[in-house]
């Protein structure tokens, strides 16, 4: 397996280590949901980084008051 890292902290990845990944996609109704575009790389986030993700678009939500 090739190495992968964090997009944000380029923290090295090993294989079954918990990872989140964010590509590009369309809504899809043949599909039942998400299609990803095939041409889109994805961005693999640590476990760690997401969780500050996760925290930031929560306060940009609030702070938008949605």
């Amino acid at each position: 397996m090739d190495e992968t890292v964090c997009t944000f902290c380029g923290i090295e990845m090993k294989n079954k280590d918990l990872a989140y990944g964010i590509s590009r996609g369309s809504m899809d109704e043949s599909c039942c949901g998400f299609r990803i575009d095939e041409d889109s790389d994805w961005n693999v986030y640590c476990p760690e980084c997401m969780n500050e993700i996760d925290k930031v678009l929560a306060d940009y939500k609030r702070a938008r008051g949605k």
